[in-house]
């Protein structure tokens, strides 16, 4: 990685890490600020409310008993159940209109919400609510007959809102007339919640206490001096995300700007500390360009010693470099014809075999010359093709064709390899007298037609053939080379050369495949590599392994459906050797 890149990379995780590190803590602060906050106006509102609710019960205290101590219409309703013998039915219509009309406007006066003129029995002589007027309360009735005193929580299933409510009573003469007040909870829960933002409720009596959660801060609020009451006071957390919405935005914000600004001064690090060696990696490729030139050190003591050294090899260099160019341009005409020659060598044997055994059987005017005039020329002609196409081919470079595939039928053609290199019944392969004739067999079962290229799997049956040949003619008198055929799993099939010779030596193992590896004094290496450049092009695989009684086994595994569309050459494909097998 570049000094740049690494520099770049350092101080963005720096400049992340730092701002991450700082917003989370900084997030965190502000959430717990802000649930304080929740609770504080909690708290203020609590208070609020104690204090309210505290003047409210004492002005109630002292609201209705003088009313029932000296008040003209208390009284005059009294006077009046009175003569009716406590029966408020049998009440004079005309008291009982004037007594309608005067209980409102008391109830104004007073500032309650609820104002009732009940009879001991529980009958609503007058009240603010027309509606509630002759009928019957019990609760009522009791009320009337407690001791007056300090106002007392009205639940709301008794009727209406939750209230603080409180009565008076004229009892004479076995007949009671009381005053029944109420003040409503619910507007002074109001009035103070909106002043400190928060929503306080009446807490249902019998139900759950609820709970805070993601949307809302819940508490439930008590009151000792109203036995009781609960309240339930809620604070949304909107604002909450609303804040920390607009707080991450802000940490984004200045992590972007810190990261850019980590970047711009990496940037100016990089290039101050990367220019020297920068400069060395200039003048480097102005060597490879042929224009070198000596540099000078700057920007440390490491750069500087660097420099000198890059300066002593300079001279050098460049008269290496203008040898090594004429030098390799000899060596690549020379290698280049090494190699026709190497590939054109194979078809010739085999033409050379041909010719040869023509002009013997015309010399004896043998009876199967013509029988054998017609393969052997076919032979040739075919041959003499073979050679012109790689003539051809290496006129571009020595560069491989790519395969030509067509349906071939792998039997025939290595049969035909095969009895192009095996010598006729009772002819000798060279000219040392007492060797044994050569032996090439061919071991096949049935497989299905593949498809590939014929004139390359040709070249590669033929190289590893005559390098078989040649391996164990060079040790034995009687060398032999066999071809098996067969199929193998998934649509793929297996050709197996196999040779009776010494094998390749260890040291030659790795570097078997590779382009000019070799241990023949005339070779150049480069009939495995294109045997092997081959198979990899029609998909296939090629193996070495050394059998355990000796000699060479190369294995070559081929799909049936033909070459994969390469856009171009395989890389490093070299096939490492496998385990010693049984021959």
């Amino acid at each position: 990685m570049p000094l740049a890149a690494r520099l770049l990379l350092a101080f963005g995780l720096v400049a992340i890490i730092a701002t991450a590190f700082v917003g989370l803590t900084l997030r965190e602060a502000s959430r717990e600020i802000i649930e304080s906050g929740f609770a504080d106006r909690i708290d203020a509102a609590h208070a609020g409310v104690r204090q309210q609710l505290a003047w409210e019960a004492e002005a109630l205290r002292d609201l209705l008993p003088p009313f029932c101590q000296h008040d003209t219409f208390v009284d005059k309703a009294h006077v009046e159940l009175e003569r009716a013998k406590g029966d408020p039915d049998a009440m004079d219509p005309t008291s009982r209109i004037a007594l309608r009309r005067l209980v409102p406007s008391q109830a104004m006066a007073l500032r309650l919400d609820e104002l009732s003129l009940v009879a001991g029995n529980g009958s609503v002589l007058a009240a603010e609510d027309a509606s509630r007027i002759g009928a019957r309360d019990p609760r009522l009735a009791e009320a009337i007959k407690a001791p007056g005193g300090a106002p007392r929580l009205r639940p709301a299933k008794a009727g209406g809102e939750p209230s603080l409510e409180v009565h008076c009573a004229l009892s004479r003469h076995g007949v009671t007339v009381g005053l029944v007040g109420a003040r409503r909870i619910g507007p002074v829960l109001a009035r103070i919640g909106d002043a400190y933002h928060v929503r306080l409720t009446a807490a249902p009596e019998g139900e759950p206490a609820p709970r805070s959660g993601e949307a809302e801060v819940v508490r439930v609020l008590d009151f000792p001096e109203i036995p009781g009451l609960g309240v339930v006071a809620s604070v949304s957390r909107e604002p909450l995300r609303q804040a920390l919405a607009r707080l991450d935005r802000s940490i984004a914000l200045t992590g972007a700007t810190v990261l850019a600004i980590a970047l711009g001064i990496a940037v100016v690090l990089a290039r101050s500390l990367s220019r020297p060696i920068a400069a060395l990696a200039r003048e480097t490729r102005e060597v490879m360009s042929g224009a070198p030139r000596r540099v000078e050190g700057r920007g440390g003591r490491e750069i500087a010693d660097l420099a000198a050294a890059f300066n002593a090899t300079i001279d050098e260099l460049a008269a290496m470099r203008k040898r090594l160019a004429a030098t390799e341009r000899i060596a690549a005409r020379r290698e280049v014809a090494r190699q026709i020659a190497h590939e054109i060598k194979n078809p010739l044997a085999p033409i050379r075999a041909a010719v040869e055994t023509l002009r013997r059987l015309r010399q004896r005017e043998d009876p199967a010359f013509d029988d054998y005039f017609e393969e052997a020329t076919s032979t040739v002609l075919n041959e003499v093709h073979r050679i012109a196409n790689i003539v051809t081919e290496f006129t571009r470079f020595a560069r491989l064709p790519a395969p030509n595939p067509e349906p071939v039928d792998l039997v025939a053609l290595a049969r035909g390899v095969v009895t192009l290199h095996a010598a006729p019944a009772g002819e000798e392969t060279g000219g040392t007298g007492g060797a044994a004739p050569s032996r090439v067999e061919l071991v096949a079962e049935p497989i299905p037609k593949v498809s590939a290229d014929r004139d390359q799997l040709i070249q590669v049956l033929t190289n590893l053939v005559q390098n078989g040949l040649e391996a164990a003619g060079a040790v034995r008198r009687d060398p032999r080379v066999s071809v098996t055929i067969g199929p193998l799993p998934n649509d793929r099939v297996r050709i197996v050369v196999r040779d009776n010779g010494p094998g390749v030596a260890d040291d030659m193992v790795p570097r078997l495949f590779e382009p000019y590896a070799t241990s023949k004094e005339k070779g150049t290496g480069l009939g495995l590599a294109i045997a092997q450049r081959i198979v990899f092009e029609h998909g296939g695989e090629i193996s070495y392994r050394k059998a355990q009684k000796g000699g060479a086994v190369f294995e070559i595994w081929l799909p049936v459906g033909g070459p994969p569309l390469l856009e171009k050459p395989p890389g490093d494909t070299t096939v490492r050797p496998r385990a010693p097998d049984v021959p």
